[in-house]
């Protein structure tokens, strides 16, 4: 039986994100989330997660790419991107806005993050890893860090899968491996969003998991925000996940689903 972690990208992005959320976990279909302590929901959030928070992995979901208000530090996904591999991100900014984003996250929640992601695979990016993992050594940081280094694809989505693993994951391993800091070993849920039977995406990573993947997900219960790309697939990942299909392929392929912290 492979022990695996499914976890919730964008906690707090929106009301409809946190509830869908919440209730995943409380079904027992979410051991994980990350979030985006930037969000003005973040604090009512909080709130609603902090009692179950003893019983997942609960993380900060690093951000630089969306902008929740004109005083965060963010940058269209491309031009972050050149910046970061033209080495002319300012790393006091970067750093300061992880101080500020982690700062939020123990203010409301009273404790450390159980681990660091980041939205879109930012956390990975050149300067931005330096400046994090610089700033969780001065933290002594306990937790774990999520990495794309041993990605599980599926036929339609093999060159998205490998170019998001290209994009730091191995220098990540690599850094983190120095430091001491662990990371899952597996990582699953890339494809393009735009695929509607997200169960078979599920059911093709679940024939092929092994002990420590960790699945990416990205629920909500209502396509809400007309701005977000992913809206749609958002709540098609939420019916799937709270159905008994989900339940019903737990089963037939043998997976136990637990915190990552566990598994490492």
């Amino acid at each position: 039986m492979a022990k695996i972690c499914y976890c919730a990208d964008d906690f707090a992005m929106n009301p409809e994100i946190s509830d869908a959320i919440l209730l995943l976990i409380e079904t027992g279909a979410l051991h994980a989330t990350s979030c985006m302590t930037q969000a003005e929901h973040w604090p009512i959030a909080a709130q609603q997660l902090k009692p179950i928070s003893n019983n997942i992995n609960v993380g900060l979901h690093l951000n630089f790419t969306h902008r929740f208000s004109t005083t965060t530090t963010t940058f269209s996904l491309p031009r972050l991107m050149l910046k970061a591999w033209s080495r002319q991100l300012d790393s006091k900014l970067i750093q300061q806005s992880i101080e500020q984003q982690w700062n939020a996250f123990v203010a409301a929640m009273g404790k450390q993050p159980d681990f660091i992601d980041g939205h879109q695979h930012i956390h990975q990016f050149p300067i931005i890893r330096d400046a994090l993992l610089s700033f969780l050594k001065q933290t002594n940081f306990q937790g774990w860090i999520r990495n794309l280094q041993h990605p599980l694809s599926t036929p339609n989505y093999t060159i998205k899968t490998r170019l998001l693993s290209a994009l730091g994951a191995a220098s990540l391993a690599s850094q983190c491996k120095q430091k001491n800091i662990p990371q899952n070993q597996y990582f699953a849920g890339i494809y393009d969003f735009e695929y509607e039977n997200y169960a078979q995406l599920n059911q093709q990573w679940l024939m092929r998991a092994q002990d420590n993947l960790l699945i990416m997900c990205h629920p909500a219960m209502q396509a809400v925000d007309r701005q977000d790309p992913i809206a749609q697939a958002r709540v098609r990942e939420f019916q799937y996940l709270s159905s008994s299909q989900f339940r019903d392929d737990c089963r037939i392929y043998q997976i136990s689903l637990t915190p990552m912290d566990i598994l490492l």
